[in-house]
């Protein structure tokens, strides 16, 4: 044994042959290993179930009067349950479980006709029944009818070509052998495979699902082979020393082998349930390893036993690696297809087979060599050669023994065998497609092995497909009653996943979690199940046990997420997004950009996430999130991918929401144009949540001081049912300076049942009915400012400064400061306007919304007075915030047109009003630029034509368009326009419009008439 390199002086082609047949076993023995390891992971996975959450979350907050009013949109926090998912029937394994089976066969064939004549006719009757166990006649390989034809040439080309090289060409060496056999199974297997009525990958699981029972009976035998080698192993430890001082005493070897014995013992009461207590096994499967390492050199011990009938070399060497091939396959396929009937039988029998024959072995090492050890001789040398207790009578007596065992279960083992063929021959079925006969045969399987896991759970994912619940149910039941395993009790409590079953799925998830008490999947689904409940400790106490079990942290993490932004748990929910920095789990991700924009954190610049497709829940709700995130930042790169995703016809679920963050990035990124129009269409089709579009819509308005409008879209979004437009709509009117419509909307608050809303409501009422004595004797600071501000066109100078003076509060101060340089600007007193903003500077903080208005009041100031200079030198020296910053283009195009610069004028003129089309002195001031740029272009008109579609209550802008229209001779919709002047101009002003109108009309007429000459 200490020469295990015995290969090393062979002859290249025995050598050469043996070493890759030992690669074969190493790459069969790790594939067993990796699904040993693995479990049932490659037969049914862990799944989830999402369950989308939705929080609102705050896009963008104004302030009127006041008060503040924030655009919510629905963020999605994304909950995810584990699931089992349905068993599935891969083929790859069977493919390579095929691949290496039939590089067996080769081996074995060439090795058995080195045989003697006798032997190998043994040799070849096996190959025959082998082969025989394929049924490959069920293939229909020469035609429709079920034939032996392939069966028969298979045997007579192996058969036949072995027989030669064992009869007439033994001169041929081994790796010729091989070689010729190699290319015989190639020959069969081309035929096979083409001329078979199936698909390949069918093909290949036929033959090896059906041929499982002879490579099983491959399999036992083997490990009947290789049973008692770790006590003969234990032996030659104890007695390879080269001196009797350095071998070891019979004591010594009755103790490590009576250790080993005993270990043995132990697991077998423990499999037959007489132990019940958690000790430390030596693993079965490791034991059948070490059996496998010392059998390598016992084989060769061997020889003296066996060397009448072959030699070693090559034939046991071979056939030893070709049994350990298929012993190594067939155990890793059991496990590969989560086979539980034969795993079970796998290990059992390990242990029945190595308690059995390595006592008798040990008894029949005591009965020959007792003495013999006692006097510390080298008995490793003579094993096989006994005086008393005879090969014969060990072998016989340890297989009676093992009857013994086998007939005490009731034949299990047998009854396992045939479980796990069938298990085999369901899977078969399953990939074929043929549902009726895999549900027979793994009925058939659960007959033989009561309530086995294979059967039961193909038998419930078979169910689950028909939506079958209650016989699902029960053959999950039987299973968890059989072999239980985490998955099994997950799936089982998700059955019960409807309110009314609530305490069934917590008593199945409380049985696993006895059973199981470090599986992370069944706590996580604990804590999913009490956030049904109020009861917030238990939630966070077993997300924190499923965490710490947890190999994947970052799913538990996203759903504590998840539920600390649902309780507003924000002290927990900011130290958990601190630690998940630099996430890549996109479920948990998601989570951060829902809780980052309640929270008013940006996101990091490089965290984007645009995925080519939003094939899965958490891409979208993770893109759509981070959308939301970031429509402050002057982000549009999104707008390509939405582009994309809506083109898509997968993503018709997601198609509302998608157009709605389209239209929130260009309403926050300077096209209101685009997203106006992409939400009043929104609000047209989708019926349930029109109210809140045009809320979002009347919310946009008030952002662009388009009052009027914005009073409209509250109205609209009032008439649906909306309650929170209710109190915005009074607001509205109140800042488009109609207090006496503000007050009848406000009334109406009443009718919402909002207590907060109604008090809000009764207390701007109060104010707007007082006047301004009263307001100014008795009103306080919030009062007078909500009166300044809804009464300033109506108010003269004094009134305003008295206003003004009386509001003593510091911040509330500097608002009606800013409203009156507002009244002075409109009312075209530009030195007291100067006045006012260099005494307003002082009072106003370096930055911030009240300092951006201020200097952009500045601004304007310079730009009406034609400070053209000042205006240059200041613009971007000043602060202005994000949304101010866009009336720098127009200061620009101003100052370009001014100074003779048309064509610059002209490119900056475009690109203000697509940014800022809600504001009507831009619309104006570009209209009337391009009529003097390009007269013979409808430029002009276009520009005011978009302005009055989308600020429909501008008086200003409908006076121009009506104009503008007389002077393109459209009559008809300058008397449109004039329609529509009626209803927002007061008598007075529409008569004096009148006149301005006619007088227009009668020059374009007159014009018109000229050219005609």
């Amino acid at each position: 044994m200490s020469k295990t390199n015995f290969w090393k002086n062979w002859d290249t082609d025995l050598k050469y042959p043996y070493l890759f047949l030992m690669v074969l076993a190493a790459v069969a023995l790790l594939l067993g290993a990796y699904y040993y390891l693995a479990g049932n992971t490659a037969a049914y996975a862990w799944d989830k179930i999402s369950d989308l959450q939705v929080v609102p979350v705050p896009v963008h907050e104004v302030t009127r009067l006041l008060e503040p009013f924030t655009l919510y949109a629905d963020g999605y926090l994304l909950l995810e349950q584990y699931d089992t998912a349905p068993a599935i029937v891969h083929t790859w394994p069977a493919a390579v479980f095929l691949g290496i089976l039939s590089l067996c066969l080769v081996f074995y064939t060439a090795a058995i006709s080195t045989m003697r004549q006798i032997p190998y006719f043994v040799g070849i009757s096996l190959l025959m029944l082998f082969l025989a166990s394929f049924n490959i006649d069920l293939l229909q390989v020469f035609g429709a009818e079920q034939s032996q034809a392939m069966l028969l040439v298979a045997i007579v080309l192996l058969a036949g070509l072995s027989y030669g090289f064992q009869a007439f060409w033994k001169h041929i060496a081994f790796g010729w052998r091989v070689l010729a056999m190699l290319a015989t199974i190639i020959v069969l297997g081309v035929a096979i495979f083409t001329e078979a009525e199936f698909a390949p990958d069918l093909t290949a699981l036929h033959l090896v699902n059906y041929s499982s029972l002879a490579t099983l009976i491959a399999t036992l035998l083997f490990i009947i082979w290789i049973s008692y080698e770790n006590v003969n192993a234990l032996l030659w430890i104890n007695t390879q020393g080269k001196t009797p001082e350095r071998r070891y005493s019979l004591w010594q070897f009755v103790l490590i082998a009576g250790l080993y014995l005993a270990n043995l013992l132990l697991l077998y009461l423990r499999h037959m349930g007489y132990l019940q207590t958690d000790l430390i096994y030596v693993n079965g499967y490791l034991i059948l390893l070490l059996s496998v390492v010392a059998g390598f050199w016992g084989m060769q011990q061997r020889e003296a036993f066996y060397g009448r009938y072959f030699p070693f070399r090559p034939t046991g060497a071979i056939l030893y690696l070709v049994f350990a091939t298929i012993a190594f396959l067939s155990i890793g396929y059991a496990y590969a297809t989560a086979n539980d009937s034969l795993t079970t039988l796998f290990h059992t029998f390990i242990i029945y087979t190595h308690l059995v024959y390595g006592s008798v072995f040990f008894l029949y090492l005591m009965m020959n060599f007792g003495k013999l050890i006692k006097e510390r001789k080298p008995v490793y040398k003579v094993v096989y050669e006994p005086r008393m207790f005879t090969l014969f009578s060990f072998f016989l007596m340890s297989t009676v023994i093992l009857a013994i065992l086998v007939i005490r279960t009731q034949y299990s083992t047998y009854f396992q065998a045939k479980a796990g063929y069938y298990n085999y021959l369901g899977d078969l079925y399953t990939a074929s497609e043929n549902p009726a006969l895999a549900k027979r045969f793994y009925e058939e399987s659960d007959v033989y092995d009561i309530n086995n896991v294979k059967a039961n759970y193909s038998l419930a994912s078979m169910y689950r497909a028909e939506s079958q619940r209650n016989n699902e149910i029960v053959h999950l039941k039987g299973a968890l009653g059989k072999r239980p395993n985490p998955k099994l009790y997950v799936r089982m409590a998700n059955l019960y996943d409807e309110k009314e079953y609530f305490f069934e799925k917590l008593y199945v998830l409380h049985e696993g979690i006895n059973r199981f008490p470090e599986s992370s999947e069944i706590y996580n689904n604990m804590a999913l199940l009490y956030m049904q409940t109020s009861v917030t400790d238990s939630v966070e106490y077993y997300f924190n046990l499923a965490e710490k079990y947890s190999s994947d942290k970052e799913v538990i993490q996203s759903n504590k997420l998840a539920f600390y932004t649902r309780q507003a748990m924000l002290e927990p929910a900011r130290a958990l997004l601190n630690e998940a920095k630099g996430a890549n789990y996109k479920s948990l991700r998601s989570n951060m950009a829902a809780l980052r924009q309640l929270l008013g954190v940006s996101d990091r610049p490089d965290e984007a996430f645009a995925p080519d497709s939003l094939e899965q829940v958490e891409d979208f709700t993770l893109f759509y999130n981070q959308t939301i995130s970031r429509l402050n930042n002057g982000d549009t790169s999104q707008l390509k991918a939405i582009d994309r995703y809506l083109k898509m016809p997968g993503n018709q679920l997601f198609q509302e929401d998608l157009l709605y963050s389209k239209a929130l990035v260009h309403h926050y990124n300077g096209r209101p144009k685009e997203a106006r129009s992409i939400v009043e269409n929104l609000a047209l089709t989708a019926s349930g949540r029109s109210g809140y579009y045009y809320n979002a819509l009347g919310i946009w308005m008030l952002e662009e001081e388009n009052y009027l409008a914005g009073a409209h879209y509250f109205k609209q979004a009032k008439d649906l049912g909306y309650t929170q437009a209710f109190l915005s709509h009074g607001y509205a009117l109140a800042m488009a300076h109609k207090p006496e419509a503000a007050v009848n909307a406000l009334q109406e608050v009443g009718y919402t049942g909002l207590e907060s809303a109604t008090e809000v409501a009764g207390e701007l009422e109060q104010v707007l009915q007082q006047n301004v004595r009263q307001t100014i004797a008795s009103g306080s600071d919030d009062d007078k400012v909500k009166y300044l501000q809804t009464y300033l066109p109506q108010l003269t100078i004094e009134q305003v400064d008295a206003l003004v003076k009386s509001v003593k509060e510091k911040e509330l101060h500097r608002v009606a400061l800013l409203s009156q340089i507002d009244y002075l600007m409109h009312q075209h007193k530009w030195r007291l306007a100067n006045k006012a903003i260099k005494m307003a500077s002082p009072q106003l903080q370096p930055e911030g919304e009240l300092r951006s208005k201020l200097n952009l009041q500045q601004l304007k100031l310079w730009h009406y007075t034609k400070n053209y200079d000042a205006l240059l030198d200041r613009m971007d020296n000043v602060f202005l915030t994000r949304l101010d910053k866009r009336y720098k283009l127009y200061f620009k195009a101003s100052i370009a047109a001014a100074k003779g610069r048309d064509r610059e004028a002209a490119e900056k003129y475009s690109q203000a009003v697509k940014i800022l089309l809600f504001d009507e002195e831009v619309v104006k001031a570009a209209s009337a630029f391009y009529k003097q740029y390009a007269p013979d272009e409808m430029t002009a008109y276009d520009i005011l034509l978009d302005g009055i579609t989308y600020n429909t209550f501008s008086a200003e802008l409908h006076k121009a368009y009506a104009l503008e229209s007389l002077d393109r001779g459209l009559i008809s919709y300058a008397a449109g326009a004039l329609t529509t002047l009626q209803s927002l101009l007061t008598a007075s002003e529409y008569t004096t419009f009148i006149k301005q109108f006619e007088s227009h009309r009668q020059a374009a007429a007159k014009k018109a008439d000229n050219w005609q000459l």
